[in-house]
């Protein structure tokens, strides 16, 4: 209908700066018994700027498991890097099927 804008209401949202997005890895991380060492935080947080946050959150159970199959507690940087890839974002997904776009469609 002509009128269906009028009938909206229309929320203006901005994205998370990074320190909004550290405290929400920090809650997730919280909550799904995941230790984060500081580096692994920051990484993370980067991901989460650079990429999307869901994705980052989505690491941090990988990330910790690959940490206990190591002997460790604690989530390392490293460990971060490791399961970055393993598991890609929809962005270098999607990027990989564009670049090999030829060889799926034979």
């Amino acid at each position: 209908p002509l009128d269906l804008l009028d009938r909206l209401l229309i929320i203006e949202t901005k994205p998370y700066t990074k320190d909004e997005i550290k405290e929400i890895l920090k809650i997730r991380a919280r909550e799904e018994n995941v230790d984060l060492s500081e580096e692994a935080l920051e990484e993370l947080t980067n991901i989460g700027a650079e990429r999307s946050l869901r994705y980052a959150v989505q690491l941090l159970t990988p990330a910790r498991i690959i940490a206990q199959s190591k002997g460790s507690n604690k989530v390392l940087k490293e460990y971060v890097d490791e399961v970055k890839k393993l598991f890609v974002d929809v962005k270098e997904s999607a990027k990989y099927l564009k670049e090999f776009e030829e060889s799926f469609l034979r």
